[in-house]
C-alpha cells in the first residue's frame, strides 16, 4: 500500500501538513486529505504537484483569513457515577480549528471527527488516549 505524505506551500515555506494520506477528494471548494486512520481534513488551495513514486503531495495553500471564534472545550469524566465534565471557554482566532486543536494536543495520542455546521461552527471531537474531549468553535 503506498501512503503519502501531504506538504502545504505557504508564502514560500514547505511544511509537513500529513502523512499516511490514503484518499484526495474535492468537497465544497476544498481538497479533503484523508489518513490511513479515516481521519479527514481539508485544505484550500491549488494541487502544485502529485509524485506517486515518491509518494508526496504538494499543494500551494490558500491564505485564510483568521477569524475570532469563541471555543468551548469539554473534558468528558471517565469516573463511573460523574456526569460532570470540565468545561474551559477561550476566544482563540484561527484559520483552521481543526489545526488549531492539534496544535493543542500535540506529542499525544488523538484521533479527531469534526462536524461543520450550517452555522459556521466547527464541532471538534476528539479522543486523547482514551479521554474524550469536545471543541466547539463558534464564530464570534
Amino acid at each position: 500500500m503506498c501512503l503519502s505524505t501531504l506538504y502545504g506551500v505557504r508564502d514560500g515555506k514547505r511544511e509537513k501538513l500529513g502523512e499516511y494520506i490514503s484518499n484526495v477528494s474535492f468537497r465544497n471548494g476544498e481538497f479533503v486529505f484523508t489518513d490511513v486512520m479515516g481521519n479527514e481534513f481539508s485544505v484550500k488551495g491549488n494541487i502544485q504537484s502529485l509524485d506517486l513514486v515518491r509518494n508526496e503531495i504538494i499543494i500551494d495553500v490558500e491564505q485564510r483569513k483568521k477569524m475570532r471564534y469563541e471555543m468551548i472545550r469539554e473534558i468528558y469524566n471517565k469516573c463511573s457515577g460523574n456526569q460532570m465534565r470540565d468545561v474551559f471557554v477561550s476566544n482563540p482566532e484561527t484559520d483552521d480549528p481543526e489545526q488549531y486543536v492539534r496544535d493543542m494536543l500535540k506529542g499525544k495520542e488523538v484521533t479527531l471527527g469534526r462536524e461543520d455546521l450550517p452555522d459556521g461552527t466547527v464541532v471538534i471531537d476528539a479522543d486523547v488516549s482514551g479521554l474524550k474531549q469536545r471543541f466547539t468553535f463558534s464564530p464570534d
